[in-house]
């Protein structure tokens, strides 16, 4: 049976995690924007993409601002969500709001070491990531290649929030 809905369904099965993705580029070099700008945002499509050197694969909504930010700063930030930061999920979802309390939609962040890419003092890891390659596809999503420079586990003990967890379901359909 090859219906939309069969094809959603077998999607669903496929099993994702949440991350929050961040990069910061300079005002120079965005046409959307008019001062520094830090984009942030939820995804779910993440993966390790090789060993040495080791790499990550992302997949970006070409309607998100960090389809304009990441190539312009050439460099993101890959933050992993664990159980504990399913607040995040929504938090990123929308728009990111940058506070001059040093905040990214309320969160606390500091700049990372090897990219400047804004890491979120949440999660129980990080991988900053310089930009190696992107993939322009006819879908809706755009891949985003990154050669991680830089890392951190800093919660060992938690695991990973996966899709199912948070009530979520993404099938790559629209609801």
């Amino acid at each position: 049976m090859d219906t939309i809905r069969a094809k959603e369904d077998v999607l669903e099965k496929i099993t994702y995690g949440f991350h929050v993705v961040t990069t910061r580029a300079d005002r120079q070099e965005l046409s959307t924007r008019d001062r520094d700008y830090i984009a942030a945002g939820t995804i779910s499509w993440a993966m390790q993409s090789s060993f040495e050197p080791p790499m990550v694969t992302i997949a970006v909504a070409k309607d998100s601002d960090l389809n304009e930010t990441i190539p312009k700063a050439g460099s993101f930030a890959l933050n992993i969500l664990g159980k504990e930061d399913k607040a995040l999920v929504d938090d990123f979802a929308k728009d990111s709001v940058i506070r001059k309390d040093q905040t990214i939609n309320g969160y606390d962040f500091l700049n990372g070491t090897a990219t400047e890419a804004p890491i979120l003092d949440r999660g129980i890891g990080y991988l900053e990531c310089e930009l190696a390659d992107q993939v322009k596809t006819d879908g809706d999503h755009v891949l985003f290649i990154g050669k991680v420079v830089n890392s951190d586990l800093r919660q060992p003990e938690h695991l990973p929030l996966h899709e199912w967890e948070t009530g979520k379901h993404y099938g790559g359909f629209p609801a």
